[in-house]
C-alpha cells in the first residue's frame, strides 16, 4: 500500500493530533488524497500564536510568511491577481488578509484556502503605508487610508491607529492620542468613548491591544528611550456591560489604571495592530514581553534589508533581538512596498460568502 492509499479515516485521525498550522499545511501538501481526506475537517484551535506577514515583490503572487512558533519561514503561493503593493493582516482571528493595489478594487483574501471573501469598490492607494489600518466584521468593513477618510461605516473624520473588531464591537484607537471609540458593528454607531489619558510630554506612539478580558494601552512619550514608557490597563468586561446599556456613554478617563506589566500575557505589535496571548507552556513565549519587529540593512550587502524580532521585557525593561530564522529572509530594500505585520492564522475555511 502506498502512502496516498491510507484510509481517509486514519488521515483525519492524524491530521486532528497536529499541534501547528505549519505542520496541517505541510500534510495537505503530501498529495491529493491527503487534501482530499481533509477538505472538510474543521481544525480544532492551534495555540495561538501569530505568523509574520513579510514584504515581497510586488510583482508576484508568491507571498513570504514567517511562523515565530515553529521558527520557520513559508512561501505561500496567493491567487494571480493578488500582486499587491500593500498586504496586510486582519487585526480579528479570522485570518483574513486585505490586499491592495493601485487602481484595482482591494480584496480580502484567505491564505491557507485561497478564498476571496469581498471586493471592495475602492481605488485609493495611500501614500504613506504608516496611515494605513483595518479591520472586518461578519457585517461591515472598516479601513482607514489616510487622515481625514474613513470608510466602512465609521463617520467623522478621525485620524486612527488601529481598527479591531472583536465580540460584536469595533474598538478603534485614536493615532497620536489615548482616545479609544467604541462602535456597534451591526449598526456602525458610537457607543462609548474613553478619553485621552493626561500624561506628562507628548505621545510618540501609541498601542492598543485586546485579550478576551483586559484592554491595554502601550504608550510612548517623546524622549523616552525604551519602546513603551506607560502601560494602562482595563477591564474589559465593564467596557462590554456600559456599550449593552445602548446609550452613548463617556467614559470617565480614570477608569483607565497604570499598570507595571501585562501579567502571564505577551503581545505582538507592529505598525497597525496587536495581539494578546498567553504566555508560557506550549507557546515558548516569555511572560510579560512584547515582540515586534526590527528592519536592518543586511551586513554584507547594504541594498539588502533584514528583518528581526525585539523582545521587551517589562520585568527589567530590557530589549534583546533574538536569533530566529526570520534573520535569514532578505528583499532589496527598494521592494519594501509595505511593512510587515502580524496575523493570527485560521486553518478553518472562512464561512462568509466568497467573491465568485
Amino acid at each position: 500500500m502506498s502512502w496516498s492509499e491510507l484510509l481517509p479515516q486514519l488521515l483525519v485521525t492524524i491530521a486532528e493530533k497536529l499541534t501547528e498550522p505549519g505542520a496541517y499545511l505541510r500534510f495537505r501538501c503530501v498529495c491529493s488524497s491527503w487534501r482530499s481526506a481533509t477538505q472538510s475537517l474543521r481544525i480544532p484551535p492551534f495555540p495561538k500564536i501569530p505568523w509574520l506577514i513579510l514584504p515581497s515583490d510586488h510583482s508576484s503572487s508568491l507571498h513570504h510568511f514567517y511562523s515565530f512558533s515553529e521558527d520557520r519561514l513559508y512561501q505561500l503561493l496567493l491567487p494571480e491577481e493578488t500582486n499587491c503593493n500593500l498586504l496586510l493582516g486582519s487585526s480579528s482571528s479570522s485570518g483574513l488578509l486585505l490586499f491592495a493595489r493601485k487602481d484595482f478594487p482591494c480584496q480580502l483574501v484567505h491564505p491557507f484556502t485561497n478564498r476571496r471573501i469581498h471586493r471592495m469598490d475602492y481605488s485609493f492607494f495611500p501614500s504613506k503605508l504608516d496611515n494605513v489600518c483595518w479591520d472586518h466584521s461578519s457585517s461591515m468593513l472598516g479601513w482607514r487610508f489616510q487622515p481625514d477618510v474613513v470608510r466602512g461605516g465609521f463617520t467623522g473624520r478621525y485620524d486612527f491607529k488601529s481598527i479591531t473588531y472583536c465580540d460584536n464591537f469595533i474598538y478603534a484607537l485614536l493615532d497620536k492620542v489615548t482616545e479609544v471609540r467604541v462602535y456597534d458593528s451591526i449598526f456602525e454607531e458610537v457607543l462609548t468613548i474613553y478619553p485621552p489619558i493626561t500624561l506628562t510630554g507628548d505621545i510618540h506612539t501609541v498601542d492598543l491591544a485586546l485579550s478576551p478580558d483586559e484592554l491595554f494601552l502601550l504608550v510612548r512619550v517623546d524622549g523616552c528611550d525604551l519602546p513603551y514608557s506607560h502601560i494602562f490597563w482595563l477591564d474589559r468586561h465593564k467596557v462590554v456591560a456600559k456599550v449593552c446599556l445602548g446609550n452613548y456613554a463617556v467614559v470617565a478617563g480614570e477608569e483607565w489604571k497604570e499598570v507595571s506589566g501585562i501579567g502571564n500575557f505577551a503581545i505582538f505589535v507592529d505598525f497597525m495592530h496587536c495581539f494578546v496571548v498567553e504566555a508560557g507552556g506550549a507557546t515558548g513565549l516569555n511572560k510579560n514581553c512584547i515582540y515586534s519587529v526590527l528592519p536592518k540593512p543586511s551586513h554584507h550587502n547594504p541594498i539588502l534589508q533584514n528583518f528581526y524580532i525585539q523582545q521587551f521585557d517589562l520585568d527589567d525593561e530590557s530589549c534583546q533581538t533574538l536569533e530566529r530564522k526570520l534573520s535569514q529572509y532578505e528583499i532589496p530594500a527598494s521592494t519594501c512596498t509595505y511593512e510587515p505585520s502580524w496575523f493570527m492564522p485560521n486553518l478553518n475555511s472562512y464561512l462568509g460568502d466568497p467573491d465568485r
